[in-house]
């Protein structure tokens, strides 16, 4: 049983040190434009499942990457689906700040619909992990009834203004950018 937050504790890696993957893998991981669009591209239909959305304290290492002093942020966790079918499971970290107070309330809307309409929108560099059989992401692909397989995640960090946040992406089995 999956329980919510999923750690996606892994050896983050930049750019530079990802030469094993494929030119596919390459193409989805390191997509600079909203990885929504890309996916609605692909699929006749397109939805969103929330899975939690609750507010935790930041852990070290997500207040150094956000650089915040703020300690709690709204986690919300979904899986993004393509024609019925789980292709991603999302985590975002957003600090709890009045100014982007609508980012805390999307509901089933994905988090890329909004933020990729802001021209203010900045993202740092995307990290790349590798997440074996052994993760504990794997309770969740087996909740879904998924092959377990390495799975291949990405994260980076956004800024709107002075707002930073946290999202990180895991392609489950099945996903484009394994076929």
């Amino acid at each position: 049983m999956a329980t919510f937050p999923l750690s996606l504790s892994a050896n983050w890696l930049s750019a530079l040190q990802t030469d094993d993957l494929t030119p596919t893998e390459r193409e989805w991981l390191f997509e600079p434009r909203s990885l929504t669009a890309k996916l609605k591209s692909k699929a006749t239909s397109f939805s969103v499942k929330v899975l939690s959305e609750q507010t935790f304290n930041l852990n070290h290492e997500q207040q150094q990457l956000l650089d915040c002093k703020t300690s709690s942020a709204l986690n919300r966790e979904v899986l993004l689906l393509c024609d019925n079918h789980p292709m991603v499971y999302a985590q975002s970290w957003l600090p709890n700040n009045q100014t982007h107070n609508s980012l805390h309330n999307m509901g089933e809307r994905p988090l890329g619909d909004v933020i990729f309409q802001q021209p203010e929108l900045v993202r740092q560099n995307i990290e790349i992990a590798r997440f074996d059989n052994k993760h504990s992401i794997q309770n969740l692909v087996a909740q879904q009834n998924l092959p377990i397989q390495t799975l291949l995640g990405r994260r980076s960090v956004f800024s709107l203004s002075e707002y930073q946040f946290l999202v990180a992406e895991v392609f489950l089995p099945g996903a484009y950018l394994y076929l």
